[in-house]
């Protein structure tokens, strides 16, 4: 692909966007439902801001640790307005590939909008979508891709309460590893629950290891599909533990 091409070549035409007058909490519903990690914001369909996952990722410290309803709370506090960026970097239909590149380097950013001249959005072209045409050429695209941004929903069952055990302490722990060392070794173990907990404690080393590794390496990240998916991840695992161990916040409330 030559670098000369039109920006329209690369971009991501299935865009989700935002409405600058909706609730601030459904910021976080729409980068916790779609994999994304930039979100355009509109008024009647022409874009006035943008946001990243790191705007999320503030909200998400902004909000106490005890509050009847952290939503409530969260939209009367905050507002899209305020919290998106502006003025907005943008790319014309026209624009070269090369364009974009130099627009978001000039302006330290890692997306572009593609507007037409009403400021309505086409699509969406990151610092990513660059490099990867640049090394492997024009993306493959669904045939049934939309090409119209889609205005981002709130989540589906936000409100359901999933049920989370307690942690047990240390010594429990170490107990119950001793009781399934020896179903194993003396052969009682009918039930595989000796060999469940030891498969499950190995497991949960692993995985601790890989959380801290992909935390420190979250900021070197250069895929912004798979920094998306990896942000999410880290949450989900980090509130998971909050749950265990009885530190988790109250559920956003719609």
């Amino acid at each position: 692909m030559r670098p000369e091409e039109p920006v329209t070549t690369i971009m991501t035409e299935a865009v989700v966007a935002i409405e600058v007058d909706r609730p601030v909490s459904e910021v976080l519903d729409c980068f916790l439902q779609y994999p994304i990690h930039h979100l355009p914001v509109v008024r009647q369909g022409r874009i006035v801001g943008m946001l990243s996952s790191a705007d999320a990722m503030k909200l998400e410290f902004f909000m106490p640790r005890v509050a009847p309803d952290t939503a409530r709370y969260l939209d009367q506090r905050v507002t899209i307005e305020r919290l998106m960026r502006t003025p907005v970097i943008s790319a014309t239909p026209d624009t070269s590939i090369t364009g974009a590149a130099e627009r978001m380097v000039e302006a330290g950013v890692h997306a572009l909008p593609v507007v037409d001249g009403d400021g309505r959005v086409l699509g969406l072209v990151t610092t990513t979508d660059v490099i990867r045409s640049l090394l492997h050429g024009r993306p493959r695209r669904a045939p049934d891709a939309p090409t119209r941004p889609s205005t981002c929903a709130p989540v589906a069952g936000r409100n359901e309460v999933t049920r989370y055990e307690p942690k047990p302490a240390d010594a429990e722990y170490r107990n119950a590893l001793r009781a399934a060392v020896a179903l194993r070794s003396a052969e009682r173990d009918a039930h595989h629950v000796g060999r469940t907990l030891m498969y499950l404690d190995q497991r949960c080393t692993i995985l601790e290891e890989v959380l801290v590794l992909a935390d420190r390496l979250l900021h070197d990240v250069r895929d912004e599909e798979v920094h998306a998916r990896l942000l999410k991840a880290i949450h989900a695992a980090k509130r998971a533990e909050e749950h265990a161990t009885g530190q988790a916040r109250p559920p956003l409330a719609s």
